[in-house]
């Protein structure tokens, strides 16, 4: 059982000298880290990764910096049928890419392909507006809206490795969204009521070969209940702090135990058994019904994905309260990663 420190004040990812700030080494509820990383060249990662889904359709936008070159891809899934269309753009050493060191901060990329632009309002609401791959098979638009209520919660964590290698990570997650997204003709209307919105920002300096897992799920057990996760392992191990935590009903807990992810890498569209190692807070079965596969190999770097699209069912706990979960959707992935 890991004992994590809980950040309660503003606090800056790195030392001057580049390594981490061990006073920034910790967990809150709100993001209060600047991520001021800086050197380490090629070894820094930075992204923002929104996605937005219902029981139909889902749709993710990226815009990442590697060091070395920017990948932005996005993707659509109809839910119903499996069509499914992802297109990335490649850019050398993140030209056209911009990613703050704040979560409110703008990030957008602009590029002979179109733009992605994620932008935080005076409000505080979120406006993800995208026009890609124009004129193209591929192509895709959006304008959608995430109003966050006051005092909803969020996951913010710094995961160190070591001194010199550690990752900033700040899960949004359980809130509806608003909005249109186009794509191949067509366009799909997403309503708060029965969407959810995830944001997947990260900013940190990694070793050269890493593997992970992550589950994220939002459910509605009825109109004014929110309940969702967000649970990680494997590149988290071994350095004293986790991404695992519930959210229930605009309020994160956060969970010290490890969490393990069983399932068949030949098959991972076999059932996974997802559940705290250490504590009975979470014990899910995740089914999967679309298997999303991004694979690329350039030598030195390599990455592979098993994204599974599907539902959970089980129960999460908070001391002595239990929350069923049914068919909450979501998905859980394998990632392993030479870059």
């Amino acid at each position: 059982m890991n004992l994590e420190t809980e950040i309660q004040q503003p606090s800056v990812l790195c030392s001057p000298n580049g390594k981490v700030n061990r006073n920034g080494i910790g967990w809150s509820k709100t993001p209060i880290h600047r991520c001021n990383v800086n050197g380490h060249w090629p070894r820094k990662k930075k992204w923002n990764y929104w996605c937005f889904y219902d029981n139909n359709f889902l749709a993710s936008f990226t815009i990442s910096d590697l060091d070395y070159a920017g990948v932005i891809f996005c993707y659509w899934l109809d839910r119903k049928t499996g069509e499914f269309r992802e297109s990335t753009v490649i850019s050398p050493f993140g030209k056209g890419a911009m990613l703050g060191q704040t979560v409110s901060s703008t990030a957008r990329f602009e590029g002979k392909q179109g733009f992605l632009n994620f932008q935080t309002r005076e409000d505080g609401s979120y406006l993800i507006s995208v026009d890609f791959m124009k004129g193209g098979p591929k192509s895709i638009k959006a304008e959608l809206t995430l109003e966050i209520p006051n005092q909803w919660e969020s996951l913010n964590v710094v995961v160190p490795w070591s001194a010199n290698r550690f990752q900033y990570t700040h899960k949004l997650f359980g809130l509806g969204v608003k909005g249109k997204v186009e794509f191949g003709g067509r366009s799909y209307e997403f309503q708060p009521k029965d969407s959810f919105a995830v944001l997947d920002y990260g900013r940190g300096v990694w070793p050269y070969s890493t593997q992970w897992n992550w589950a994220s799920m939002s459910y509605r057990p009825v109109s004014n209940e929110v309940y969702g996760i967000n649970l990680g392992g494997g590149w988290t191990d071994g350095t004293g702090t986790t991404e695992n935590a519930l959210l229930i009903n605009g309020r994160i807990y956060k969970i010290p135990s490890v969490v393990a992810f069983e399932f068949d890498k030949k098959d991972p569209k076999k059932p996974w058994m997802i559940y705290s190692k250490e504590s009975k807070a979470v014990e899910l079965v995740f089914t999967p019904d679309f298997h999303r596969k991004a694979a690329s190999n350039f030598g030195i770097i390599a990455s592979k994905v098993d994204q599974m699209i599907g539902s959970f069912d089980g129960v999460l706990r908070i001391g002595k309260n239990e929350f069923r979960i049914e068919s909450g959707q979501g998905w859980a992935e394998n990632h392993i990663a030479r870059w």
